[in-house]
């Protein structure tokens, strides 16, 4: 199977991060899988968004008032309802990524990425279908606080992947465990990623195994031989994160890893012998 690139929250060298702009410059670029986060509105609407909040510097109130990194405790997102998002901008130029042009993005809902992405490549006549692998951001401890708990949060998002049709399109990865453990149990044939910045959470859960996940999703500097060869002893995927320079993307490779996600996929996409 050829290496998998997966554009990390869309084209972010080019467009704010999780923006339409963002997954539309992807698909542009020759991608077909692109990571996204999904986060919990308070009226159950499921918005594409990194952080469970809106601020600075990164967002602007409605009517453009420059929002503080403090203002994360203000605008819980699951405290607002979607029509009250929306008149948030989250479209300004992020510092790390000095090529990315100001856009006047609002956090999309989940369905609204569907929909413009699909509409994009079907206009660019653009090959193939985009493959969606989204994040769903939940902590044990932030539950009724940040997102619902499990059974609701699982619930709102696999139902709403049924209505769309887009079930054979869409993996699902996360850190709270719980949660993959959750859309397992009401969807077992959805792909899941099991996502860990830890080994040790690795090998609890693989010991544990209340099911094998389709994916491990480690972060990068967690990489081995012997990780990938045991995972893949067991007939699970790895795609690192977040990988951005080339020898990173190439010691991957030759670890035996599956694709990378990151935040340059069009170098990812240039480079001789990634794909050998």
């Amino acid at each position: 199977m050829e290496f998998e690139i997966q554009a990390h929250r869309g084209s972010r060298a080019y467009f704010p991060e999780n923006s339409i702009e963002a997954f539309c410059k992807a698909a542009d670029s020759g991608v077909r899988v692109i990571e996204l986060d999904l986060v919990v509105s308070g009226d159950h609407q499921l918005v594409v968004s990194h952080d469970p909040w809106i601020s600075g510097p990164l967002c602007t109130a409605p009517g453009g008032t420059p929002l503080s990194p403090e203002d994360r405790d203000r605008y819980r997102i699951y405290t607002m309802d979607y029509a009250e998002i929306a008149a948030f901008g989250c479209g300004l130029p992020d510092p790390g990524f000095p090529d990315q042009q100001r856009t006047t993005a609002c956090k999309p809902l989940l369905t609204d990425v569907f929909r413009e992405v699909d509409a994009y490549m079907r206009r660019k006549n653009l090959p193939g279908a985009m493959i969606f692998n989204i994040e769903l951001k939940s902590w044990p401890e932030r539950d009724r606080i940040l997102h619902p708990e499990p059974e609701l949060y699982a619930f709102l998002v696999v139902g709403q992947l049924r209505l769309c049709g887009m079930l054979p399109r869409v993996r699902v990865q996360s850190f709270d465990f719980r949660l993959a453990e959750e859309i397992r149990r009401l969807c077992p044939e959805i792909a899941i990623g099991i996502l860990a910045d830890d080994l040790a959470r690795i090998h609890d859960f693989m010991e544990r195994r209340p099911f094998l996940p389709a994916y491990v999703n480690p972060y990068f500097l967690l990489m081995s031989d012997e990780l990938v060869a045991r995972l893949h002893g067991k007939g699970i995927r790895v795609i690192p994160w977040t990988v951005n320079l080339p020898e990173e993307m190439f010691a991957m490779k030759r670890m035996g890893a599956d694709g990378i996600i990151t935040d340059y996929p069009e170098l990812a996409l240039r480079l001789d012998g990634l794909f050998a």
